[in-house]
């Protein structure tokens, strides 16, 4: 395998690999070849003034669920039916964005104030506080360094309050010389909810407790749910497609729940919008999430609701709050 930028590249004969030349066309010409391919057109101009604001590579991962093997499209297919599916994809984007925000700031309140008010402001640099869950998963999992990961964690931290311009982070050290680092309340604010999911994932047991009881999981669950939330996150900061795309970080699935989650699956994205709906309920009450999420869902009858991992009868399920 090749490291490039961080990602690992498969190994591929050389001799099979061909030179890039596909030229950059113009919209006029792109759209002039979607209608070669079978895609008709409501409105000329104005999908031409939406390929202009949103792009056509963007939308090509909307295409490609009405195209045949011979990258024609399927008889009936319009412009606007696949702008409509990119549109519902941006508002539930949006709706994510809303529940991820009320659970991460929740989250990161809790962990770092439970532990500071038993070990102090500075809690997060004391290695003692970690331990390796017993349901820690890695390849290598007897090779794994706890203290090469919390001095991979306080350094990443360190680096990311260093990048900061809050006033908060600023009057720290312009105000105190030690410790080096701010206290939790700060670093908590500036920090990832990447490194935050990661924190709480090794925390050891008693120092999770009063974060477990407020969102009335276990570590196991919570952590699980935290870090799967957080891909999803960065997914949405990145505007990626989210209604049929397979999650690479996925939800696990408690043994009592699968009925609730669509039997055991959990690849789709309804599997994280349950997640979203049970957190919720737990720290903001009589939300009106379920109901925003219903509504959009209602409004795009066309849209194949299985393939986000949507059972047929979803708002029968009590999570969901629909019925007493």
């Amino acid at each position: 395998m090749r490291i490039w930028l961080g990602f690992l590249l498969p190994k591929a004969d050389r001799s099979l690999r061909i030179p890039f030349r596909k030229p950059a066309l113009q919209l006029h010409d792109l759209t002039t070849l979607m209608a070669e391919r079978g895609l008709t057109f409501d409105d000329w101009a104005g999908a031409h003034e939406h390929l202009e604001h949103i792009g056509y590579y963007r939308l090509t991962g909307y295409l490609y669920q009405f195209k045949t093997g011979d990258e024609s499209f399927l008889p009936g297919t319009t412009f606007e039916s696949v702008h409509d599916r990119y549109i519902f994809d941006r508002k539930l984007r949006l709706l994510i964005i809303e529940a991820v925000e009320k659970i991460e700031i929740a989250a990161r309140v809790s962990i770092s104030d439970s532990l500071a008010l038993k070990h102090g402001a500075h809690w997060y640099l004391n290695r003692g506080l970690f331990g390796t869950p017993n349901w820690f998963y890695s390849k290598d999992k007897a090779k794994f360094d706890l203290a090469a990961w919390h001095a991979r964690f306080v350094e990443d931290s360190r680096r990311q309050i260093e990048q900061s311009h809050q006033g908060f982070i600023k009057h720290y050290y312009k105000t105190y010389a030690d410790p080096e680092m701010p206290p939790c309340w700060m670093v908590f604010e500036i920090i990832s909810f990447g490194s935050v999911s990661n924190c709480f994932k090794f925390l050891k047991s008693p120092e999770v407790k009063e974060t477990c009881r407020k969102f009335a999981l276990n570590h196991h669950v919570l952590s699980s749910w935290l870090h799967s939330m957080s891909y999803v996150r960065n997914l949405c900061a990145h505007h990626s497609r989210l209604w049929n795309h397979q999650m690479t970080i996925k939800p696990i699935v408690p043994a009592d729940r699968r009925m609730q989650f669509n039997g055991s699956q959990n690849e789709r994205i309804y599997a994280s919008l349950l997640t979203m709906q049970i957190l919720l309920q737990k720290i903001w009450k009589d939300n009106g999430w379920a109901e925003q999420l219903s509504d959009l869902v209602d409004a795009s009858a066309n849209l194949p609701m299985d393939e986000m991992g949507f059972p047929a009868n979803w708002k029968a399920r009590k999570e969901w709050g629909f019925i007493p």
